[in-house]
């Protein structure tokens, strides 16, 4: 059976569309964003016309995913004999990859999946830190390089967990994107946080990806699209890469309801679960949660929050927003993982959370950025748990919301903002007004807004 054939890129014309061009630089931000909506219009009315002369294709794309928003799946070797319960998975000489995140089917016994995915924590010599499996658990994203474990959550019910299905859609449809042609998917370990990406081997396979993006697409520089924990993976990466190699590779970042001061529901993670604005219940997967060193990693940021106004209650003891704070938690709590990992997650690659004032980040080179975010949702800001104190081992009930903010429902609004802290980029803070952290990227004017930065960045390669 002959496949149908691929729509050819859309292209931004400049020549054939007889457009006098003012440079960016010399436009008030309406302006700018006006003649990304125009160059738009153009791409879209423009749409299987010949390439003429001048003629290029749109920027490659490469999406980075979310806490959580990533499918993972598992091998359970024969070295894997600690399987929790009679009814668990055991493993085998010849056993296959299956899926481990997310299955709505894991809900019945999600105490399989928990011990599965657990972390294991060793500090080396030189005082860094080693992270691992349980021993004869092999752990991989799906389909790196595409977009297969980025669209939905679980691929059986593709429906109810839709993720960024929408937003590829639009790429595809509207901009002529091509999967692993243009458009990529950067799916992780989201247990792990940037010190980890690193150690698994994340980082080396993004480099590759990216360096042949920009190779299959005629040295045009990528942009980059992370959502939520995927914006702070994207610019921990950008951190560790010299500006010349980004200068050549990377032409744009777009980040989308990403926690650049953290979040108090990554506390709540660690404490009871949370759901982070997706389809699983609280308390079902707590056991990857309270392990995962990623929790520490979105912890809130200090300098953002009144030390003097506690985050987390019991009837008993208050833990304010405070490295201190968060270490007695942990301890009261016996998360032996995340202690060891919370201060070591905090301050790497010139990128402090917990800097006086707010988070500080380190001196990029000159890269566009936009920073879209949610709002007006009530956003938890401080966490009550009915109970008097917190003890070892312990699986509290979901907390009281004792007081509310704005923001995405997820993320304050204060730490959306704070992408404004990065130096260097050229950095545009862009509300989607309304918008759920989520849901966010089933939005009709995010997705507006992101074809108009990928014309914008089209305009500046060209020109």
């Amino acid at each position: 059976m002959t496949s149908p054939p691929r729509p050819p890129p859309l292209v931004f014309d400049l020549g054939n569309a007889g457009i006098s061009i003012v440079p960016l630089g010399r436009m008030s931000s309406k302006m700018r964003y006006a003649a990304r909506v125009l160059g738009l219009l153009v791409l879209v009315a423009g749409a299987g016309t010949a390439m003429g002369a001048a003629s290029v294709p749109l920027p490659p794309v490469v999406i980075i995913p979310g806490l959580c928003g990533s499918q993972m799946e598992a091998r359970l070797t024969e070295a894997y004999d600690s399987a929790p319960h009679w009814y668990c998975p055991r493993g085998s000489k010849n056993s296959d990859w299956k899926l481990v995140w997310f299955s709505l089917k894991d809900y019945v016994v999600p105490s399989c999946v928990d011990h599965e995915m657990q972390v294991r924590v060793a500090e080396k010599p030189d005082g860094s830190l080693r992270y691992s499996n349980i021993e004869g658990v092999e752990i991989r994203p799906v389909d790196f390089g595409g977009v297969g474990g980025i669209g939905c959550l679980d691929p059986q019910f593709c429906g109810i967990s839709s993720y960024f299905n929408p937003l590829i859609k639009a790429l595809e449809t509207r901009a002529g994107y091509v999967v692993n042609e243009t458009l990529f998917g950067a799916p992780y370990d989201f247990r792990l946080a940037g010190d980890g990406l690193v150690q698994d081997g994340f980082e080396a396979n993004l480099t590759a990806l990216i360096e042949g993006a920009v190779a299959k697409n005629g040295n045009r520089t990528v942009t980059l699209i992370g959502h939520s924990m995927g914006g702070m993976v994207a610019t921990y990466f950008l951190a560790g890469k010299p500006a010349d190699w980004i200068e050549r590779h990377v032409g744009g970042l777009m980040t989308i309801s990403s926690p650049y001061g953290g979040s108090p529901l990554a506390l709540q993670g660690s404490i009871s679960g949370a759901s982070i604005g997706l389809p699983i219940m609280v308390h079902a997967f707590l056991g990857i949660q309270d392990n995962s060193p990623s929790g520490p990693w979105l912890y809130p940021s200090q300098g953002l929050w009144n030390a003097s106004v506690p985050m987390v209650r019991t009837r008993n003891k208050s833990y304010p927003p405070t490295a201190k704070g968060f270490a007695d938690l942990l301890q009261d709590l016996g998360r032996r993982e995340q202690s060891i990992i919370l201060p070591r997650v905090r301050n790497m690659r010139g990128i402090d959370f917990d800097a006086e004032g707010g988070p500080s980040y380190p001196s990029f080179p000159n890269l566009r950025h936009v920073c879209f975010h949610g709002n007006k949702r009530n956003t938890p800001g401080q966490l009550t748990y009915p109970v008097d104190n917190f003890y070892e081992g312990d699986s509290p009930p979901s907390p009281l919301v004792t007081s509310y903010v704005d923001g995405d429902g997820i993320v304050d609004i204060k730490s959306l903002k704070a992408c404004e802290n990065v130096e260097g980029m050229n950095t545009e803070v862009i509300a989607i007004e309304g918008e759920e952290h989520v849901q966010i990227l089933h939005s009709e004017e995010l997705a507006r807004q992101v074809l108009a930065f990928l014309v914008g960045d089209h305009d500046r390669q060209t020109h």
